[in-house]
Parts: C-alpha cells; sequence; structure tokens
C-alpha cells in the first residue's frame, strides 16, 4: 500500500487522497494540485486489486507526463494507470471502440488537427470580408453547436462558413477536436451500455 509522510500534504490533500470515490480538484495555482492528484492515482493504483483500469484526465499531455513520470519515480507500478486529456480519452475508450454505432464514423474517420482546420477556415472565410478563422470557434450542447465569437454581426456569415466546414468535414470523413467530444458524448447518451 503506498503511504507517505503527513507533512508532505496537508489535512484536505490527505483527505482527497483517501477518497474511497473519484475525486475532482479545483484550487489556484500552487496550491498542490498536481501533487494531490499522483497522490491519490498512485494511492489508487497500490489498492487495486482486479484488472481495473485507473484513469485520470488532465489538460495537456504535458501534465499526463508529468504525473506518470512522478508516479514511476515513487515506484508504483502503473501498468494499471491510463492517464490523457480527455479528447485523447474520448478517442481511445469512446470512439475506437465503439465509433461503429454512429453512422458518421461507421465507415471510418481521421483526426484533422488544429493547422489543417485553420487553413480550411481561412479558405472558407475569404469571401466574407472582416472575419476569421478565430472567430470560428465554436463549442456542441444538446441543442446543437453554439458560436463564441462576441461580434453578433459576424454570426450570420459564421453559420455559413461552419456549415461548408461541417460539409467538407463529413465528405472527408474528419472529425476536428470539438467533434471527438461531440461524437463521444452522443454515443454515450444513445448506447447505453458504453456509459
Amino acid at each position: 500500500m503506498f503511504t507517505w509522510d503527513e507533512r508532505e500534504l496537508n489535512s484536505e490533500q490527505s483527505a482527497a487522497v483517501k477518497e474511497p470515490s473519484s475525486a475532482f480538484l479545483i484550487a489556484c495555482p500552487g496550491s498542490g494540485k498536481t501533487r494531490t492528484l499522483t497522490y491519490k492515482l498512485a494511492y489508487e493504483l497500490s489498492r487495486r486489486t482486479d484488472k481495473r483500469i485507473v484513469a485520470a484526465i488532465t489538460y495537456t499531455h504535458r501534465a499526463a507526463d508529468e504525473i506518470q513520470e512522478r508516479i514511476e519515480a515513487m515506484g508504483v507500478d502503473t501498468s494499471g494507470l491510463w492517464i490523457g486529456t480527455i479528447h485523447s480519452f474520448c478517442l481511445e475508450w469512446i470512439i475506437k471502440p465503439y465509433g461503429i454505432y454512429l453512422p458518421v464514423l461507421a465507415h471510418g474517420y481521421r483526426v484533422i488537427d488544429t493547422h489543417s482546420c485553420q487553413l480550411m477556415l481561412e479558405r472558407l472565410c475569404e469571401p466574407h470580408s472582416r472575419v476569421t478563422h478565430w472567430d470560428c470557434n465554436y463549442h456542441f450542447s444538446e441543442a446543437g453547436y453554439h458560436l463564441t465569437c462576441p461580434d453578433i454581426w459576424k454570426h450570420e456569415a459564421l453559420h455559413e462558413i461552419l456549415s461548408q466546414y461541417f460539409r467538407e468535414l463529413r465528405e472527408a470523413r474528419q472529425i476536428d477536436f470539438e467533434l471527438i467530444l461531440w461524437h463521444a458524448h452522443t454515443l454515450i447518451c444513445e448506447q447505453k451500455q458504453i456509459a
């Protein structure tokens, strides 16, 4: 069983590590979130008695690598650990094994990188004066996609641009990072056995 010196964590951090279920940490920069998460993962990995995987989602690949290295430096076996970003989690654990259940993914797909998205959006924005690819950010909800551009006067053009963008992605069987999240959400909602 993984143990630590009482002086290494404060009482709130120790409570988070020993929490018997999942933990969601919110704290300011420099407060010890990464240390606490690292100890929590090491603690859970050392308690693991079956084949279940311990999963941790981070904001960046760099953070995932750093946490994994810290746990390994503690001498804890990380063979039962999966750690990565939310996009990696959705791809590896939801879309790759279950994408066949969504018609848009059933015949294969390719994840398009940020640079390729930017080039496509720049091309689609050219006919629209004073609209750039920076204005084209969006996110999905149950109601569909939502523009994040605060300039309402650009929205009509942005809807046209994104309509063409989504059409081109579909035709090329490509998905961007936001679509990774949306398709994973759709799969979990429509196929309850996946969740």
